[in-house]
């Protein structure tokens, strides 16, 4: 195939998906139109939703359909960040803005991670969470402490598996910590879960707020 070929196939190709993306296009204007008319309530209702949703993104990525808040909504919208000092204040947008999306699962489970080590031969997903933490400690959110007991615990459950024959494939642990998180840890902690917290209940239905009492007296009868 010459690059001449190879030129105008990829030409017609991209006419090909234009058409189809203006085919699609139509078809959903087709659609929102036709519930409109039949349905003005519901079809508000959800145009409403959305329109809310599209405000709170700031981008949206290709194909991959991926979407991303605004970091100023996040740390502003949550209650902990006007009763910050404002220096403490100042450093609540940049410090979200710093977490990666494994970052973020990790700073809420600060204290509940089970026994952390850096092990000679560690699966991907433990290299992927040992380097979380060195991240985030040095960025300031965490702590990690060195912790004996918690290596000497990992070696204990290491011998017991030998003695039982059962399978350690991650081989001796080089050392073990403990994490902490540091204030602003906790005020990025706050602000996450109060900004999830004022999501879910902004997504609950009134359905699902209704009082359930008089199914229950139904029930009864």
């Amino acid at each position: 195939m010459t690059h001449q070929t190879i030129r105008v196939s990829l030409m017609l190709w991209e006419r090909l998906l234009k058409t189809l993306n203006a085919a699609l296009f139509t078809a959903l204007l087709c659609l929102g139109l036709y519930a409109l008319v039949t349905n003005f309530t519901e079809a508000r209702d959800a145009l409403g939703k959305l329109f809310f949703k599209f405000t709170q993104i700031e981008r949206l990525e290709a194909f991959n359909l991926k979407a991303a808040f605004k970091v100023d909504q996040i740390a502003q919208s949550a209650p902990i960040y006007q009763a910050l000092p404002a220096e403490m204040r100042g450093m609540l947008p940049d410090d979200i803005l710093s977490l990666r999306a494994s970052w973020v699962e990790r700073i809420l489970y600060v204290g509940d991670q089970g026994k952390l080590c850096d092990f000679e031969s560690a699966d991907q997903k433990m290299i992927e969470d040992y380097n979380a933490d060195r991240h985030l400690s040095a960025d300031g959110l965490i702590t990690m402490k060195d912790s004996r007991e918690v290596k000497a615990q990992v070696l204990e459950d290491m011998r017991q598996a030998k003695a039982r024959n059962r399978e350690w494939p991650n081989g001796e642990p080089r050392s073990c910590y403990v994490t902490e998180l540091t204030e602003r840890g906790r005020n990025v902690k706050t602000a996450l879960v109060q900004f999830l917290r004022t999501g879910f209940a902004a997504a609950t239905t009134p359905a699902a707020r209704s009082d359930p009492k008089p199914k229950v007296t139904a029930m009864a009868q």
